[in-house]
């Protein structure tokens, strides 16, 4: 299962990094005004932390304004940086006009059920972020049965479209695994709990016993 990194901390986002488990970055406006610092400043610094994908999610709800945006994000020069629009009609516009421009880091998001996902397909979007734990919360369909559901949709449709949804735990992204999924994103604050096992521990700590003997056996090395 292919990885992506919810976070707005390049420091982490370095840190993480470094364990080859993760494809790109996610961020949204929650995230970045979380941080109170200026969003273009944020991006910079993930954009410099990875050479991987880092999304940014368009603020502007008109198309010319969307585009506007665009346009000044595309100067900054960051060869990484990818455009994260919500599929509202505007937004909708706004992807088809990105592929025409041959941008290729481009996804959608706020996807709440398959219809809308079939039209991320007829626009050839890349990377698809659903909003199946939104809905749930909503009293929706649960997560898991959407994201099959997704899935499903985009593998008879033979579509090469990757869905990344929000993984909550490991035990979550087992359920998605079996389902089908092939990539969910980790926010930075859950990561030690992906990586971390308790049990892992206590299997390498079993065998203490025997390194130390081995130890002892050739003090020097083997």
């Amino acid at each position: 299962m292919k990885l992506w990194l919810a976070s707005t901390d390049s420091a982490l986002v370095a840190r993480y990094f470094d364990f080859g488990l993760f494809e790109g970055v996610l961020t949204n406006p929650t995230t970045l005004a979380g941080a109170k610092r200026p969003p273009l400043e944020i991006m910079r610094e993930l954009c410099a932390a990875t050479s991987a994908p880092v999304f940014y999610q368009l603020s502007h709800t008109t198309v010319d304004g969307m585009k506007a945006q665009v346009d000044r994000l595309i100067s900054q020069g960051w060869p990484n940086l990818g455009i994260k629009v919500p599929i509202t009609p505007a937004g909708l516009a706004v992807l088809a006009w990105l592929r025409t421009r041959g941008i290729a880091l481009r996804l959608a998001t706020a996807v709440p059920n398959t219809a809308l996902l079939l039209l991320t397909t007829a626009l050839e979007v890349p990377w698809i972020t659903p909003s199946g734990s939104v809905l749930e919360k909503l009293g929706g369909p649960g997560k898991i049965a959407l994201l099959t559901e997704m899935q499903t949709a985009l593998d008879r449709q033979k579509s090469p479209a990757t869905l990344i949804p929000s993984l909550s735990s490991p035990a979550e992204m087992q359920a998605l695994g079996l389902a089908g999924l092939r990539s969910g994103f980790v926010w930075d604050r859950d990561v030690e709990r992906f990586i971390d096992s308790e049990l892992v521990r206590q299997i390498v700590t079993s065998f203490d016993q025997s390194w130390t003997t081995l130890e002892k056996a050739a003090p020097c090395g083997y």
